[in-house]
């Protein structure tokens, strides 16, 4: 039961470095295609 939990958690952790690395790609490449119309929008964010 211990390895169950402890393949969950790891893939918990997975996910969510997946999660941020979306993110963070996603942000490079709203920056870097220089949308300045969603510059409003998304307030300053």
């Amino acid at each position: 039961m211990m390895k169950a939990s402890r393949i969950l958690s790891a893939l918990f952790v997975l996910l969510a470095l997946a999660c941020g690395s979306l993110a963070h790609a996603a942000d490079t490449d709203n920056a870097a295609s220089g949308s300045s119309s969603n510059s409003n929008s998304s307030g300053g964010y």
